[in-house]
């Protein structure tokens, strides 16, 4: 990490016990230099395209800390079109916690959630954001909501964050869907789904004092429906074209179908990354290894960057959790197609509705190869990588399961890492020998 941001995440920290909110006011004015930034790149590439969407991500959260009156607090499979068609913003921590360990300050918020009993071994995401709130540096939002898809971490620190606050919560509950349930029964779990959004609507009016515009609603829901059919679209591109990526590139694009999915800044994303694509080279031009990648990226990490950004072995062509629900969605019956969506993510019921979904993915991008990433905490993917590397080798993908942390390097054998990718990388660079 370049010098000058380790002496900016040490003047952070240093703030961070004794004045909060100058500490609060540092981070928002070094990610306004990311939202300026990006604003101000023209759009020329698939990187230059990362760098204008991260200032799009930047300026939500610089929003999210300066009014938390308006903002919602999510997680990163909590349906947002809601939030978006009310002129709300929603806070993840997924994105808090990658931008607050890119200002290389991360581990002050992580050491002082341990200190008030959260686990050394909790995920890296929630700790982070639990330490910041109880620093007094993230300031309480006007709500905390979340799913019980596929992250468990979630459910317990946003309990343990409306306690602290304290403020409101909502968990919609999202029953796992099974391949071959019953026509019947999938019919049952969209009502449920749906009937709990619908609560989660009032609760927003009331918490806000205004009513839902459902028009606005219905034109949030056919953004996020244009938004799905055009990265269906771009993964058509993408898969014949190479382009220099990047791992916040992937992430962007993670957000993009989630979190700022229904916004215009997750549309306008997709629409670029698709301009970029029409003009890239073919992919017969050039020898890197193609990664799909299974999970969040380390992109916080400089020796993880120079081998998967820079030294032009591979080209990262994309990340499961962007794909996990590209289904087309009606406009016309919003809580409907956003519970429809929860159910048939395939992060929800059984491991192998995700495997299975990563082995079509990486083939249809055309993935010579796959990282499983475990991320510190996540017991999910931790659990599932020795059959997923099994499957996929199955299904001719050559698969490197690697353990890392997204967002905390304390937690991280940064040379153990390397050896292992480029090792991985040789020896397949050595099979076209």
């Amino acid at each position: 990490m370049q010098s000058y941001i380790e002496t900016l995440g040490r003047l952070i920290a240093s703030q961070v016990a004794p004045h909060p909110r100058r500490a609060r006011r540092m981070l928002t004015a070094a990610y306004s230099w990311v939202r300026f930034s990006g604003k101000r790149k023209k759009l020329t590439d698939a990187k230059s395209a990362y760098a204008r969407m991260n200032g799009r991500v930047a300026d939500t959260l610089i929003r999210g800390m300066n009014q938390p009156q308006q903002a919602v607090m999510v997680n990163i499979f909590m349906p947002c079109e809601l939030m978006h068609a009310m002129g709300l913003t929603p806070m993840f921590p997924e994105g808090l916690s990658v931008y607050v360990a890119c200002t290389a300050c991360q581990h002050v918020f992580a050491e002082r959630a341990e200190t008030s009993g959260i686990p050394e071994s909790f995920c890296s995401y929630h700790k982070t954001m639990i330490g910041m709130a109880e620093s007094g540096v993230l300031p309480k939002p006007l709500l905390i909501a979340g799913t019980t898809l596929a992250c468990d971490a979630n459910q317990l620190s946003f309990r343990h964050l409306a306690a602290h606050y304290p403020a409101p919560l909502t968990l919609i509950d999202v029953p796992a869907r099974e391949d071959d349930a019953a026509v019947a029964c999938v019919a049952v779990q969209d009502v449920v789904v749906a009937d709990q959004l619908r609560e989660l609507a009032r609760t927003l009016e009331t918490l806000t004092g205004r009513k839902l515009d459902e028009a606005k609603l219905r034109e949030s829901m056919a953004c996020a429906n244009r938004t799905l059919a055009l990265m269906r679209e771009y993964a058509n591109l993408r898969a014949e074209v190479s382009q220099d990526t990047t791992m916040t590139g992937e992430l962007c694009s993670l957000i993009a179908t989630h979190c700022l999915l229904g916004h215009a800044d997750g549309e306008n994303y997709v629409r670029e990354l698709i301009e970029t694509a029409k003009r890239a080279p073919r992919r017969e031009t050039t020898r890197r290894k193609r990664i799909f990648f299974i999970h969040t990226l380390p992109n916080w990490q400089d020796s993880m960057i120079r081998m998967l950004e820079t030294e032009n072995r591979c080209e990262l062509v994309g990340c499961d959790i962007t794909f996990d629900s590209l289904m087309p969605l009606d406009p016309d019956k919003p809580f409907e197609s956003m519970a429809r969506r929860l159910l048939a993510n395939v992060n929800g019921g059984r491991s192998t509705r995700r495997i299975d979904n990563a082995i079509a993915w990486a083939k249809k991008l055309n993935a010579d190869v796959v990282i499983v990433f475990c991320h510190w905490g996540c017991k999910q993917t931790m659990g599932l990588s020795t059959l997923a590397k099994r499957r996929l080798e199955e299904a001719g993908l050559p698969t490197l399961v690697l353990d890392g942390d997204g967002c905390d390097s304390r937690n991280v054998a940064d040379g153990q890492m390397v050896t292992r990718v480029g090792a991985f990388l040789e020896q397949l660079e050595g099979m076209d020998a």
